[in-house]
């Protein structure tokens, strides 16, 4: 919450200090099928115009702001294809097109990736909402008193009852308002049929495989190639690249800083107290392959690292305690 509130970032080690492996093994799957996806497209340009359909509307997912498609920028130098997938059917990606270059197995990982994913940022909207609302005791009920010991005429509940109060509205809220592109459930699908609108079949929530570069750039100097903005999400999800272009502006201390440089220093420190090279740029994990027995995989070290940035929603829900992070790309 503090890191949220004073520096509009908050860093996520998926990996829980190196204990639990899972979303992190989905990170970099999904990192492995960005790169196949961008390689490709380079050996064949032509699959920017034969195969790859441009920017549209996605029919199904119930705005005319939900798009999805391909897009190229700066000549070239920005490059990136919006997705969503079909609700209830993760296997399924739109555009359909992108499947022809990954194949079915790379959209099967970039689907188990967007579940991590979305975990985390419903669990940080949950806690964030629910804290604000206790701070300015959005959910406490006092009630009327006739001892002469209340001098306010009015007595406390169970302290415990805002806490629950703020919980559940808060888990109500990342549930029905949080497209993870499954199903409603029963008692939000009842209620959204009586407004005779339905969910829409496609997710509201987009999956971007994005790649900046700046081959125009004159000068050693980095500068901005996607400039300064806030986003109109609850949090704008980001897994930590290799390469730190993303930068975070610190109101408090008036700076922009990189989190993908911070998420470096965190993996270098920790290699550090475990006696192992700092310097490494993988790690090398045992993931259980069969009936008692283990295989090792290697993994990139920033595919542990998940960048969560709160957006306008989060904002406003809570209460204008966590700013909309103002962030932009250089290169």
């Amino acid at each position: 919450m503090d890191a949220l509130v004073s520096h509009s970032c908050l860093i996520v080690d998926l990996s829980d200090g190196g204990t639990s492996y899972q979303s992190t093994m989905a990170l970099s799957k999904m990192w492995e099928a960005t790169s196949t996806f961008f390689t490709s497209i380079d050996e064949n340009p032509e699959l920017e115009t034969s195969t790859l359909p441009s920017i549209y509307v996605a029919e199904g997912a119930g705005s005319i702001h939900e798009v999805f498609g391909f897009a190229s920028y700066k000549d070239g130098d920005t490059k990136f294809v919006e997705t969503r997938f079909k609700r209830g059917e993760k296997a399924v990606m739109m555009p359909a097109e992108v499947e022809t270059i990954l194949g079915a197995d790379s959209i099967q990982s970039i689907a188990e990736s967007f579940d991590a994913m979305v975990g985390v940022g419903k669990d940080v909207v949950r806690i964030a909402t629910a804290a604000s609302s206790m701070e300015v005791d959005v959910f406490v009920v006092r009630k009327k008193s006739s001892s002469s010991n209340q001098p306010s005429g009015y007595m406390e509940e169970d302290e415990k009852m805002p806490f629950i109060r703020a919980s559940e509205a808060a888990i109500r809220l990342a549930d029905e308002l949080i497209d993870d592109s499954n199903p409603l459930k029963a008692a939000s699908i009842e209620a959204l049929e009586s407004t005779a609108v339905g969910e829409g079949s496609v997710s509201m929530s987009p999956h971007r495989l994005c790649r900046y570069s700046n081959t125009q750039q004159k000068e050693e100097i980095m500068e901005a190639v996607f400039g300064a903005h806030t986003d109109t999400t609850f949090v704008t999800l980001i897994p930590a690249a290799s390469v730190s272009g993303l930068e975070v502006y610190d109101e408090d201390a008036a700076v922009w800083f990189r989190p993908e440089l911070m998420a470096r220093k965190h993996w270098e420190a920790e290699r550090r107290e475990r006696g192992e090279d700092p310097s490494a740029l993988t790690e090398t994990i045992q993931i259980a392959a069969g009936d008692d027995e283990t295989e090792e995989v290697v993994i990139p070290w920033h595919a542990r690292y998940l960048i969560v940035m709160p957006g306008e929603l989060l904002q406003l829900t809570s209460r204008n305690e966590i700013p909309a992070a103002v962030h932009r790309v250089v290169a």
